[in-house]
């Protein structure tokens, strides 16, 4: 919903989940600081950023019905450099001039003073890792560093944004980052009754019930789950460290309507959690415009192109190479390299025309060529690939 409604259904949605306590995320930010405080005033529960002043408070109490817990919010240490990552580049992200360096240790104390019994701190970030040779590897070292100074000052450490998954401990303090996208819920018990708090984590993985969601956006869902783009006579997947004939697919959308690119980009990303190594992954059948939005986000889906020198294109082709994937995100390329030294590139409006200034650290002059991703989907499906 946050592409259609421009950020404001998807907060409108977040009000209607009973939701205690959030701690801002860069996601949040898509549309900018302002925005967000002014869109947040009604969400009926508070967000915190305590290691970003951003105008949101860095703690809370939440009572429950024998005790109060304490909370500390954590934004991402380095906002800044995701950017490009949200479907307005252009918007400013929080950066240097109001990151702190926030006393966890004394937040803590305060809150155990204020009458907290127990004291979390939720973090906006978590654990690198990455998917090799069938194997799902969680690698938590830097995480850990960044919460070296604090951590014995809390009970428990709540982590995210990584989209990875971690349960264990960073020394006696537990530490939960269930999969994401809904899958898993990290479930923690806590006993009060032994002086210091005995804290117990496990999870619970999230069975779908076939409910669909009925509150604010249910209309744009249903409209876009019912808009069938065309057919694919087999699945395909995007998986690390391979191949991915999803986003091939995807690229060839771009290049079926650029008006006559050289190569055409296109990525996928953050469709499901990487379990098994997939990451994006659409089924065998009819290709509805609501799969599309999952796989291929931070974009509102015009085709734009630019001018690269040959020298750039080659640095923007290895982006599709296979590799390992910690982010999730995959890259595809369609087209040909000819002769001459100038290229025309087309891809999607978005996070990727950001990016690909990012990367050749150079301002890139995007043209509108009228056409949309759509369009170019219902082209090679019509097709059968």
């Amino acid at each position: 919903m946050t592409v259609p409604t421009m950020g404001k259904g998807g907060l409108k949605a977040a009000a209607e989940l009973g939701i205690d306590l959030s701690v801002i995320g860069n996601h949040d930010l898509d549309f900018g600081v302002e925005f967000l405080r002014r869109e947040a005033t009604d969400l009926g529960f508070p967000l915190l950023s305590a290691n970003a002043e951003i105008g949101f408070p860095a703690t809370a109490i939440l009572p429950i019905s024998n005790a109060d817990v304490g909370i500390i919010g954590l934004t991402h240490h380095n906002l800044s450099s995701m950017s490009s990552w949200t479907v307005r580049p252009e918007r400013h992200m929080p950066g240097p001039e109001v990151t702190i360096s926030f006393d966890v240790r004394a937040s803590a104390e305060e809150l155990r003073k204020s009458g907290a019994s127990i004291v979390v701190c939720v973090c906006h970030d978590g654990v690198d890792w990455h998917y090799q040779n069938g194997r799902y590897l969680a690698n938590p070292g830097g995480f850990f560093q960044r919460c070296a100074t604090w951590h014995k000052a809390v009970d428990l450490i709540v982590a995210g944004h990584t989209l990875g998954r971690f349960f264990g401990y960073l020394g006696n303090t537990p530490v939960v980052q269930p999969w994401p996208l809904g899958s898993e819920i990290a479930v923690v018990d806590v006993e009060l009754s032994k002086g210091r708090p005995v804290i117990n984590t496990w999870s619970h993985f999230v069975q779908p019930n076939g409910q669909q969601w009925s509150g604010v956006g249910s209309e744009i869902i249903k409209e876009a789950e019912g808009r069938i783009l065309g057919e694919l006579p087999e699945g395909l997947a995007s998986r690390s460290h391979e191949p991915g004939p999803l986003v091939t697919l995807l690229a060839r959308a771009v290049q079926a309507v650029s008006g006559g690119a050289d190569i055409s980009f296109a990525y996928t990303t953050c469709g499901q959690p990487i379990l098994d190594g997939v990451f994006s992954w659409l089924g065998k059948g009819p290709v509805a415009w609501l799969q599309i939005l999952q796989v291929v986000p931070y974009t509102d889906f015009r085709i734009v192109e630019t001018d690269v020198t040959r020298r750039e294109l080659e640095i923007l082709w290895t982006l599709t190479l296979p590799r390992l994937q910690d982010r999730t995100t995959a890259w595809g390329a369609s087209g040909t390299i000819g002769g001459g030294d100038t290229f025309r590139i087309a891809t999607l409006s978005g996070a990727a025309t950001d990016l690909f200034s990012r990367i050749l650290n150079r301002t890139l002059h995007w043209r509108e060529t009228g056409a949309t991703f759509e369009a170019g989907l219902q082209a090679v499906l019509r097709r059968r690939i």
